[in-house]
This record gives C-alpha cells, structure tokens and sequence, in this order.
C-alpha cells in the first residue's frame, strides 16, 4: 500500500478517449489511461470538456482549491501558499474532487453526499488514489506549455521515459529545465491575475447558485450555449414553449441564465436629470459606473463585482467560445474606458481595470482565431476606439507632473498595444472636410463624421421637439 499523501487532485473516471479537456488555459485530448489531474495549485480553477474540438458544445465547470473564502480579494492574497502554513493542516481528502462521466448527458458530474452509493464509490477512488498516481495515469497540472514541449513530435517520442504511461496527454514532456519553471511561475501568475476578483458570490450571481459533491466541494456549472436573455435572439413560433413563455418544459432542466450586472449604455444619467447634466452624462459615464458599484459592488474602494465580472466574462470567450459573455465584456469596456471622472475620483478602481485588461490583451491569442477575429470588423477598431478616448481623459485630467497610478498603468498599455497592433493611441490632426481624388482622377467633396458621437453631430445632433 503507497504512503505518498495525495496533492490536491481531481480525478475524472470513465472519462472517453480523444475527448477534448481544458484546464484553465491547457488544452488537450484524453486518452484511454487518462485518469485525471494532479499538483493543482492553490485558488480557481476552471475544467471543461468537449466531444470534439471544434463543433461541440463544451460545458465546464469552476472549483477552488484551498480556503475559499480567501477567493476575490485581490492581489493582497498572493501569499496564500506561505500563510496556510500557519493554519490548522488540511485533511488530504478536502482536494480531492471526483467528477464522474455521464454517457447520456455527455457532461461530468459530481458524486454527491445524499447518495450512499456516491458516497461508496468516492470512498473507492480514493482509496485507489495511490496506485493510480504511480502507473503515471494523472496528468500533472500546468498553467501553460513549457518551452520544452514545443518540440516536433517524433524529437518528443524518442526523450520519453520508459516508464511513462500513454496516458499521459500529448503535451507531458520530461522534467522542466530552469526555463520550463520559470515560464510555469509566470504562468500561475498570469492565472493569478486573470482570476484574483472572481469570488464565490459573483459566480452565484452570475451563473447560480453551485453544485455540492459528497465532500462538500461546491462548483459553478455552465456551458458554451449559456446566454443573458438580453443577448439571446427570439424568434416568434421557432423558440421553444420555455422560451416564449418563461417557464421550464416538462421534464426538462430549465436553462440557467446570465444574471450580469445591468449595463444600459443608452441611459447612463440619474433619473431626473434633464438639460446639460444629461447630456454631460452621455458622454462621461462616471455617474453611471459609480451607480453601479454602489448597488452591487457594497464597497467605496472596491468595484469587485466588476472586475471579477470583467475576469469571469473575458474567460469564458477564451475557453468556451461564450458569445453572451463576449458582449458583457465589451459592455463593461465600454462603460469603464469612457468614464472621464472617474480617472481622478475612482483612480484605484480604474488603474485596476487597465491592469486587468493589459493582462487580458496578453493572452487574447489563446482563443481559437483570436479573440478580435471572432468579434468580426468591430474587435480590434472597437478596442482601439474605446483607449484612445481613455488616452484623451487622462492627458486632460491628470498633469504630466502627477503620480497618478492610472496614467502608469495606460502608459505601460499603451506602449504594449503600439508594439504588438501598432496602434497609435495618440492620433494626429484629422482632416474633416476636403476633396478626395478617385481612381479615375474624379474629384469629390467628402466629410468625415467618425467623431458624431461625441461631438453631438449628424444623427447625434440634438433635436428640438415641442413639448
């Protein structure tokens, strides 16, 4: 019998060969001896899986390990590790998570505590624990691909041990060199920084209320298909019945819904407002984010509940492909970049968010295509649109002798986005009106209205009605 004491590991039994599987931002495809994931280090973790991977729907699922009331709180927790070891020691079977492939749903599911036969079975993988980690049938977890597994196949196949397991996923290369660890140690700290603001009561919110398996592990389901209602499309006589008439099918599990933060960019001003202040708050939408802070966020200097939302939704376009998530997260850009106020009222929220979004921007390849070219034509127009206009608030705010944290922080943006897109977010004088010369050496007479919205023209124009 094995003495090794177990890291936290989630075992996946029954799990099909050449099943696509994700862990946080690894991908791979399962084989016949794939039993699970080892050496899962401390805070968030999102594991999902699909039939195939392109065309398949992909549900998945969010889990924590350690204390989760640790969860959300920022960058102040970064030393989790070296502070548990103050703490009482924890049980080896408090991470231990089971989750157990269902044929019919194509899904996996928890074993859960209500059930003795759960409770029978979870007893028996657990017992079998250590012989399944010494055949070499868990995956050992990593937060990114080493810069030794980028190697051609068959240079890959000749350096593997003899007693490594076919299990193993096609990424699992020989021990990391000092390299491999130090792009691992960055890699857990972007996964870090991805994930600090997302806590159990945004996840609750958001996708509802978690599941409970028989260890009391909670967990937050959710698929590739899962929407907001104000981003799914109604269509009269082709939904369905629950669709069309907000209550579950017999016999079927209602679809649970984004519950997002309500972000109306069309009403961004304090009910009454009338005149000047309305329009004021049209174009600065600092009254609007503060609104929305203080109804959901509870704290002066926090805004969790926004930057876990912008965390969680900018995630799951990069795992899931979620379209909803993917609008939310343009909303919350939109609402944040454009709030001029705020650069100087709510500095420390803001320098947040753009630390947020730098990262973020950073590993946006990682999606399949790119995350500007699945948005269409808007992706990264629309992204450039929204910082230049930030640019311009805090170069007229924030004085070129000041320590504003803001202006460090889009500084450092700024000198990222010119090197990776090229994009200027200092534009020069732009011509408005003139003669545009065709092919043909036809002059024509041509005005530029890019900046309508803004500056109130053409269909931005104010009307004047009677009353």
């Amino acid at each position: 019998m094995s003495t090794h004491e177990p890291t936290p590991t989630i075992l996946l039994p029954q799990l099909p060969p050449k099943t696509l599987v994700g862990i946080d931002l690894i991908t791979f495809t399962s084989t016949a001896n794939f039993h699970g994931i080892r050496d899962l280090s401390p805070g968030w973790h999102f594991l999902y899986t699909g039939a195939t991977e392109t065309l398949s729907l992909r549900s998945g699922a969010w889990f924590y390990i350690g204390d989760i009331n640790a969860a959300g709180k920022g960058t102040d927790d970064m030393a989790l590790v070296s502070s548990s070891q103050t703490k009482p020691p924890r049980s080896p079977n408090q991470d231990i998570y089971i989750w157990k492939w269902s044929a019919d749903t194509e899904t996996l599911l928890t074993l859960s505590g209500d059930s003795d036969s759960d409770r029978q079975e979870a007893m028996r993988y657990k017992a079998n624990l250590g012989g399944v980690w010494q055949s070499g049938k868990l995956f050992k977890y990593r937060s990114r691909i080493a810069p030794s597994m980028l190697v051609k196949p068959e240079t890959a196949e000749s350096d593997k041990k003899e007693d490594t397991d076919e299990a193993q996923p096609q990424i699992e290369a020989p021990a990391p060199a000092e390299d491999d660890a130090q792009a691992e140690e960055n890699g857990r700290r972007d996964w870090f920084g991805l994930t600090n603001r997302i806590s159990p009561s945004l996840l609750s919110r958001v996708i509802g209320g978690p599941e409970v398996d028989v260890d009391g592990h909670p967990r937050w389901l959710l698929t590739s298909a899962s929407t907001a209602d104000r981003d799914a499309d109604h269509i009269p006589g082709v939904d369905s019945p629950a669709t069309e008439t907000n209550q579950p099918v017999a016999g079927e599990e209602p679809e649970r819904e984004f519950g997002f933060i309500p972000i109306d960019l069309k009403r961004t001003w304090r009910e009454g407002a009338v005149g000047r202040e309305r329009t004021e708050a049209a174009q600065d939408r600092s009254w609007a984010l503060g609104d929305l802070i203080d109804r959901y966020a509870g704290e002066a200097a926090g805004g969790n509940q926004l930057l876990g939302e912008l965390q969680f939704t900018f995630l799951m376009v990069l795992t899931m492909m979620n379209y909803s998530c993917l609008q939310q997260w343009k909303r919350l850009l939109e609402l944040v970049l454009t709030s001029r106020a705020a650069v100087l009222d709510r500095e420390e929220f803001i320098s947040e968010f753009i630390q947020i979004l730098s990262l973020q921007l950073q590993r946006c390849d990682d999606v399949e295509g790119g995350l500007f070219e699945i948005d269409g034509d808007e992706g990264g127009a629309f992204l450039r649109s929204l910082l230049m206009k930030l640019r311009q608030s805090v170069d007229d705010l924030v004085e070129d002798d000041a320590e504003s944290t803001v202006k460090q922080e889009l500084d450092e943006l700024q000198e990222w986005v010119k090197a990776e897109y090229g994009w200027d977010l200092h534009p020069g004088p732009v011509v408005r009106h003139g003669m545009l010369q065709l092919e043909d050496g036809e002059e024509v007479e041509m005005d530029w209205d890019g900046n309508d919205e803004d500056e109130e023209t053409g269909e931005y124009a104010p009307m004047i009605v009677e009353m």
